[in-house]
C-alpha cells in the first residue's frame, strides 16, 4: 500500500530503484526488458548487502539508518574508494518501489566490506500478492531467504526450492484466501522459471560472479503497463517513460563533472537485438548544447543574485547581472545554485543553426525541452518537462510571444543544486518536487525575475542589450528568404529540366526521333514522285521540288527542336548531371547518325531525281532560298530576346529609380521631422544636461535612418557594380558564378550523405559479422549434434530435415560474409572464373529455381582468373547476379537467362531481361538511386568503389538492339587507377 500510493507509476518506480543504486555507491546500474520472457532485470554494480543488512534494513519499513541519527541501526556502509554521496533516500519506502513493477520478485545481492567482496551471495523471493490477503498479519507470510556460495550463482532449481516455500505456506492460508485469488497466487508461483546463472553469462557486466559485488532484481511477470509507457506514439511529446527516465544525471551540460552513476536501460522487444532506451544520445548532449543559438550559464549566489554570461548567436559572451527584485539584502532559504540553458530560435528562418541540425534539434525540443533540476548530479522529478510549468514560461508565452520571448520547447537546460548548498529544498516523499516552503517560492521568485528580466533586456526590439540579436536575427531572415526565393526558382527550373530529360529518354527507348525522320523521308519521296508524275511544266516541277525539300528541311528541324533541351544555369544534382551528360551523348548521336543522314538522303534524292528528269534546278537558287530561311528565323529569335531584354531593363529601371526616390524622401523627411524639433525646442527654457541629450538624440534619429537608407542604396549600387565588371573583366554574369557554387554544394551535400552512408554500413558489417561468428557457429554445433537423434526418432526427423534445409538455405547467404573481412585474408589471391561461378550458382540456386531463371558461363568465364580479394568480386557478381534476377522475374515473352562471359580480360554479367532506361545509364552508379520498388541504391555503387580501390572498374556496356543488360568487371587504366 505504501509503495503503490507514494510511486506514481513504473517508470517513476525505476527512478526511485536507480536513486537506491546511487545510494549504495553503485557506478552502474543497468534494466534488461524480455518481453516476449516477461522478465525485467535492474542490476547494480555497488555495495551490495549482508544478509544483516537484508532483513534489517531492505525488509524493514521507515529505517531511520539513512538520517545518521544517534538510534537505530548505524549508517549504511560507504565506498572508500568513492566520494561520499549524499543520500537520496530518507523516508525508507523508497525500496517498496519495486512492488509497483510486478506481483513477483527474486533478489540476489552480494556484499562488499572495506573494498573486499563477501564470499557469500544472498537470495530471497517476495510475492507480493501475499500481502493484499486481508485478514493476515505480517508474522504470517514468509520470505524464502538462502546463502549461496560466491563462486557460483543459484540456478533454477535453487529457485523451484524457495517459490515452493511460498506455495508451503500459501497451503497453510488457503482457508482464509478467496478461491480465485489463491488459483491466481498458485498459478504465478508455479509458472516462476528462472535461471540467474544463464542469465548472468548472457548478460555481462555487472555481474556478481568473480569479484562483482552489487544487488540484482528479477520481476516476473512483469506490469505490461510499461509497454504503453514506452510505445507511446506521439512524435511531438515525450512517453511517460522518456519523461520520467531520460536525463536521470546531467549529460547536457559541457565541462560538467562526470556523474556518479550511469543509468541505461535495454528493451529487447523479440529475440532479436536490443534497443538501448537511455543512451546519452537519446537525451540532449553538449555537443547539442553549443550549437543551439544561445546560451546563458552563470550562478545565482546566497542573495538571489545571478552572475554569468549570455551567448546571443554564439557571439562573444556578454557578461550579465540580475539583481533579485524581492531581495533586500538578505541572504536567501534556498542558498546559491548554477544555471546552464540553451536556447533555440523558434523560427527556422532567424537561426544559425544548420537545417537538418535543425529539425532534429526542433523534434527534439518539442518532446524534451524544458528546465531539468539536478542535486548533486541526480535528476529531481518532475522538474524538465513542458506539460509541468513550474516557472509559468509557457503561461506567459500565450500572453505574448514576442514580448516574453522564452518557451520550453525552445530551449533545454540544468539547475544544478547540493544537498549541502540548498538544504532548505526538501523533496515530497512521492517525488511530486519540492515541498512548497518558503526556500522554494524563494528559489521559484529568482528564477521568474531572471527569465522576465533576461528576455526583457536580450529579446526584445527596444532591450537595453538587444542590438545583436535584432540585428542577426533580421540579417538571417533576410538570408533565409533569399535562399527560399532563389531555391524557388532553381528548383521549377530543375524540374523543368528533369521533366524534360525524362520525355527525351522515353522518346529514345521508342525511337521516335528515327521513326519520325524515316516518316519525313518517305514523305519527301512520296511527294517527290507525284511531282514528275504531274503534268506541270519543267520549271513549275522545278519549283515544286524546292518547296518538297525546303519543308523536308523544315521538318527535320522541328523534329531536331523537339530534342534540343536548354540546361538552365542552376546547380545542378549528381544525378541531374549525370542525366544531362548522357542527354549530351545521345543528341549527339541522333544529330551524327540520324538527322544528318537523313538531311543528306532529302538532298540528293531531290538533286537525282531532278537530274534524271532533266528539269531547271537552280543550285544557286536551293542555297539561297536555305539561307534565307535560316537568316529569318535566327533574326527573328534575336529580336524576341532583345524586346524582352528591354523590357526586364526598364523594369528594374524603374524599380531602382523608385527606390532611390522613396530613400531620399523618406531620409529628407527625417531632417525636416528633426528640423521642427529643434525649432519647438529653442522656445522652451532648458539646461545644459538636456540640450546635450536631446542633441545625441536628434542626432541618433538622423544616423539611423541615414544608415538604413544608404544600406538599400548601397546595395543596388552593389549589385550593378558587380554585374558590370564581370561582363567587362570575366566575360561571365553573376548568375554564372552563383550557379557554380550552387554545383560545388550540391557535390558536398551528396559526398556528406555519402560517406555518412558508408559510415553507418561499415559499423553494421563489423556488428553483423561479429554476431555470426558467435551465433551461426552454435547453430551448425547444434545441428550436427541433432542429427543423432533424428536418425533414431523418426517423427523427429522430419522436422530436423525441414529446420536443416532452412538453415543451409540462410547458411548459403552468410557465407557470403565469410571472406569479406580482410583481416583475415590480407592478401589477394587467384580468383578462378569457375569458382565465382559455383559460389553464385551456391548462392542464388533456390531463387533461380523459383523464378525460372537460366544462370550459364562460357568456356572462357570459367577459365579466367583475376587477382583480388573474395570480398570484392564475389561481392560484386553477387550483386549483379541478385539484380539480374529481379528485373527478369518478369519477364513472360522469352527464357530468362544470366550469362556469366569473359573477353579481353574483362569479366561480363549479361541478361536478356527489360535492360536499363537511357536515362539511368549513368545515375544506377550513384549511392541511393535505385528502380526497384524498395530498393536502398547501395550495390551498384559500392561494387564499383570497392573495385575501383582495388584497381578494377565496373561499368555498363554499350546499349545493343538485343534486350537486357551486360555489366563488365575490367581493369582500370593506370592514370585512372592513380586518380
Amino acid at each position: 500500500m505504501l509503495g503503490r500510493q507514494q510511486i506514481a507509476g513504473i517508470p517513476t518506480a525505476i527512478s526511485e530503484l536507480f536513486k537506491n543504486a546511487h545510494d549504495a555507491y553503485a557506478r552502474n546500474v543497468e534494466v534488461d526488458y524480455f518481453r516476449e520472457d516477461d522478465l525485467l532485470v535492474i542490476r547494480d554494480d555497488g555495495l551490495g548487502m549482508t544478509r544483516r543488512d537484508f532483513e534489517k534494513r531492505w525488509l524493514t519499513l521507515g529505517t531511520e539508518s539513512k538520517l545518521g541519527t544517534s538510534q537505530g541501526l548505524p549508517p549504511p556502509p560507504r565506498d572508500p574508494d568513492q566520494p561520499k554521496r549524499p543520500i537520496l533516500g530518507e523516508k525508507g519506502i523508497g525500496r517498496l518501489a519495486i512492488a509497483i513493477l510486478g506481483p513477483q520478485l527474486f533478489i540476489l545481492t552480494r556484499a562488499r566490506t572495506k573494498g573486499i567482496p563477501d564470499d557469500r551471495l544472498v537470495a530471497a523471493f517476495v510475492n507480493w500478492q501475499l500481502f493484499e490477503l486481508p485478514g493476515l498479519d505480517l508474522d504470517e507470510i514468509e520470505i524464502p531467504i538462502r546463502e549461496f556460495s560466491a563462486t557460483i550463482l543459484p540456478d533454477g532449481a535453487a529457485i523451484k526450492e524457495m517459490t515452493a516455500e511460498c506455495l508451503h505456506v500459501l497451503d497453510k492460508l488457503a482457508d482464509r484466501i478467496d478461491q480465485d485469488r489463491l488459483a491466481t497466487i498458485r498459478r504465478d508461483l508455479e509458472e516462476f522459471d528462472l535461471d540467474p546463472r544463464k542469465l548472468n553469462a548472457d548478460l555481462g557486466l555487472p555481474s556478481l560472479s568473480g569479484d562483482g559485488t552489487g544487488t540484482h532484481f528479477f520481476v516476473r511477470p512483469m506490469d505490461r503497463l510499461i509497454q504503453e509507457d514506452m510505445d507511446e506514439e506521439e512524435s511531438n511529446k515525450a512517453t511517460n517513460f522518456e519523461k520520467h527516465l531520460l536525463g536521470f544525471t546531467n549529460t547536457m551540460t559541457p565541462g560538467r563533472k562526470s556523474p556518479p552513476i550511469v543509468a541505461r536501460f535495454r528493451d529487447y522487444p523479440d529475440e532479436g537485438a536490443s534497443r538501448e532506451l537511455l543512451g546519452e544520445s537519446a537525451f540532449f548532449t553538449p555537443e547539442e548544447f553549443l550549437m543551439v543559438d544561445h546560451r546563458i550559464e552563470g550562478r545565482f549566489d546566497e542573495y538571489g543574485q545571478f552572475q554569468g554570461n549570455v551567448h546571443v548567436y554564439q557571439m562573444e559572451p556578454d557578461s550579465y547581472i540580475v539583481n533579485w527584485k524581492d531581495g533586500i539584502g538578505r541572504k536567501t532559504l534556498c542558498g546559491p545554485f548554477d544555471l546552464s540553458v540553451a536556447i533555440l530560435q523558434g523560427e527556422r528562418s532567424a537561426t544559425l543553426v544548420p537545417p537538418e541540425d535543425y529539425a532534429r534539434m526542433n523534434k527534439k525540443t518539442d518532446r524534451l525541452g524544458g528546465l531539468y533540476i539536478y542535486t548533486d548530479g541526480i535528476r529531481v522529478q518532475p522538474y524538465g518537462g513542458a506539460d509541468y510549468d513550474w516557472l509559468d514560461i509557457e503561461k506567459r508565452r500565450t500572453l505574448g510571444a514576442g514580448y516574453y520571448y522564452y518557451s520550453f520547447r525552445r530551449m533545454f537546460g540544468a539547475i544544478e543544486l547540493t544537498s549541502s548548498a540548498n538544504r532548505a529544498l526538501n523533496e515530497k516523499a512521492g517525488r511530486e518536487g519540492f515541498s512548497e516552503n518558503l526556500a522554494y517560492r524563494q528559489f521559484r521568485s529568482i528564477l521568474v525575475n531572471f527569465f522576465l528580466q533576461s528576455a526583457a533586456d536580450f529579446f526584445r526590439e527596444e532591450g537595453t542589450r538587444s542590438d545583436g540579436w535584432e540585428q542577426k536575427r533580421q540579417e538571417l531572415q533576410e538570408a533565409d528568404e533569399q535562399r527560399r526565393h532563389r531555391a524557388r526558382q532553381v528548383k521549377a527550373k530543375k524540374q523543368d529540366l528533369e521533366k524534360s530529360l525524362g520525355r527525351f529518354f522515353s522518346g529514345l527507348d521508342e525511337q521516335v526521333v528515327e521513326k519520325e525522320t524515316e516518316k519525313t523521308l518517305a514523305a519527301v519521296k512520296r511527294n517527290t514522285d507525284q511531282v514528275l508524275r504531274s503534268k506541270r511544266d519543267s520549271k513549275a516541277k522545278a519549283l515544286a521540288l524546292m518547296r518538297i525539300e525546303r519543308d523536308g528541311r523544315g521538318e527535320l528541324q522541328e523534329i531536331r527542336k523537339r530534342s534540343i533541351i536548354v540546361k538552365p544555369r542552376v546547380g545542378l544534382s549528381r544525378k541531374l548531371k549525370n542525366q544531362w551528360f548522357d542527354y549530351s551523348q545521345e543528341f549527339e548521336r541522333l544529330e551524327n547518325e540520324v538527322l544528318r543522314p537523313v538531311e543528306l538522303q532529302i538532298e540528293e534524292y531531290v538533286s537525282t531525281t531532278a537530274e534524271k528528269c532533266d528539269l531547271p534546278f537552280h543550285k544557286f537558287l536551293r542555297i539561297d532560298s536555305a539561307v534565307r530561311q535560316k537568316s529569318k528565323k535566327a533574326l527573328g529569335t534575336v529580336r524576341s530576346l532583345r524586346k524582352e531584354s528591354d523590357a526586364a531593363i526598364s523594369e528594374v529601371a524603374a524599380i531602382v529609380q523608385s527606390t532611390a526616390r522613396d530613400s531620399f524622401r523618406t531620409m529628407n523627411s527625417a531632417v525636416e521631422e528633426v528640423l521642427s524639433d529643434l525649432e519647438h525646442l529653442k522656445r522652451e527654457r532648458i539646461g545644459v544636461d538636456t540640450l546635450v541629450e536631446k542633441r545625441r538624440e536628434f542626432e541618433q534619429k538622423i544616423d539611423n535612418v541615414c544608415e538604413r537608407e544608404c544600406t538599400r542604396l548601397l546595395r543596388i549600387k552593389e549589385q550593378f557594380d558587380e554585374l558590370s565588371k564581370s561582363w567587362l573583366d570575366a566575360g561571365f554574369d553573376s548568375i554564372d558564378i552563383v550557379a557554380s557554387m550552387e554545383d560545388e554544394l550540391e557535390i558536398l551535400r551528396d559526398q556528406r550523405d555519402i560517406d555518412l552512408e558508408m559510415v553507418q554500413i561499415g559499423m553494421a558489417v563489423s556488428i553483423v559479422s561479429h554476431e555470426f561468428e558467435k551465433t551461426v557457429g552454435a547453430l551448425r554445433d547444434g545441428f550436427r549434434r541433432m542429427s543423432a537423434w533424428a536418425h533414431a526418432n523418426p517423427d523427429l526427423g522430419d522436422l530436423y530435415r525441414n529446420m536443416r534445409g532452412a538453415f543451409d538455405h540462410l547458411d548459403g547467404y552468410l557465407s557470403m560474409f565469410t571472406p569479406f573481412d580482410r583481416r583475415l585474408y590480407g592478401n589477394k589471391v587467384k580468383i578462378h572464373g569457375s569458382e565465382i561461378y559455383k559460389f553464385i550458382r551456391d548462392l542464388f540456386e533456390r531463387r533461380l529455381e523459383r523464378h525460372s531463371v537460366a544462370l550459364m558461363s562460357t568456356d572462357a568465364f570459367r577459365e579466367a582468373t583475376v587477382l583480388g580479394y573474395h570480398s570484392t568480386f564475389f561481392s560484386a557478381f553477387a550483386n549483379l547476379v541478385d539484380n539480374s534476377i529481379f528485373w527478369l522475374k518478369d519477364i513472360k515473352d522469352r527464357p530468362r537467362e544470366i550469362i556469366l562471359d569473359a573477353s579481353n580480360g574483362a569479366l561480363v554479367v549479361r541478361d536478356n531481361g527489360s535492360g536499363v532506361w537511357a536515362g539511368d545509364r549513368s545515375n544506377i552508379f550513384l549511392l541511393r538511386f535505385s528502380r526497384k520498388p524498395s530498393g536502398r541504391g547501395m550495390g551498384l555503387y559500392i561494387s564499383r568503389a570497392a573495385l575501383n580501390k582495388d584497381g578494377w572498374d565496373l561499368t555498363l556496356e554499350d546499349k545493343k538492339p538485343s534486350p537486357g543488360a551486360a555489366f563488365r568487371i575490367s581493369r582500370l587504366e593506370k592514370s585512372n587507377a592513380e586518380r
